[in-house]
């Protein structure tokens, strides 16, 4: 185990997407900001990192999440999916990549 500079291990980052082709109206997507937000919120009271982002251009909708576990089956994922199937947004989830070691 690695430790940073005042002795606390490190903690691996992840980062992984959810790829939504074709790109769904922005104003289609208001339930999943409510989503992103209440994974973020439950993350931290479990001092646990999840952070989702919408990224919704003319062309584009991912969502991206960076999280200190590559698990893709937390219930804020599921969440995330009963709602995406619920907008009949079709999407693919792309494979969890660690992005570097944080405190």
């Amino acid at each position: 185990m690695r430790f940073n500079g005042g002795g606390l291990p490190f903690r691996a980052i992840w980062t992984y997407g959810y790829v939504l082709v074709p790109p769904i109206a922005r104003i289609r997507m208001g339930p999943m900001e409510v989503l992103l937000s209440d994974g973020r919120a439950e993350a931290a009271m479990a001092s646990r990192t999840w952070e989702g982002r919408l990224i919704n251009g003319d062309d584009i909708t991912h969502i991206l999440v960076v999280s200190d576990r590559p698990e893709q089956n937390l219930e804020v994922n599921v969440r995330l999916e009963a709602e995406l199937n619920r907008l009949k947004a079709p999407f693919a989830v792309t494979e969890a990549v660690v992005i570097g070691d944080h405190p």
